[in-house]
């Protein structure tokens, strides 16, 4: 039984940490200079043109994505498609950035990254405040 309950354990802690690191992250900068890295990261922002940055787990595979917004609507209660951008991808990236990303409006946003079929990789959320 003490055989049992050791195996168990050891099977656990090794899927618990397999799966603690298994995840994607996206997350957003004001720019991303290749040699500073990302310069002013957070999830609130005034309007304008930000960068999207994606650390994935395993390499993208693809050789398109799409970057695409959803805007929260108060009033519905809801995320409404807002706007969407294709970008080129090496399949072997697994550290991306995308600049260029166009928040106008201030708001909350849902930010996917997308594979060319359009399922769901990756995602998070942003606030965009007014100046």
């Amino acid at each position: 039984m003490k055989k049992i309950i050791i195996s168990f354990l050891i099977v656990f802690f090794v899927f618990a940490f397999l799966s603690a690191q298994s995840g994607d992250l996206l997350y957003f900068c004001e720019k991303y200079d290749p040699e500073l890295g990302e310069i002013n990261m957070g999830d609130r922002f005034y309007s304008g043109y930000l960068t999207v940055v994606v650390l994935l787990s395993a390499p993208i595979y693809y050789t398109k994505i799409i970057i695409q917004l959803d805007k929260y609507n108060p009033r519905e209660a809801v995320f409404e498609y807002y706007d969407d951008y294709e970008f080129d991808t090496e399949p072997d990236m697994d550290y991306i950035y995308f600049d260029n990303v166009s928040f106008k409006e201030p708001g909350i946003y849902r930010v996917f990254m997308l594979d060319p079929t359009k399922n769901t990789i990756t995602s998070s959320l942003i606030e965009i405040i007014a100046e």
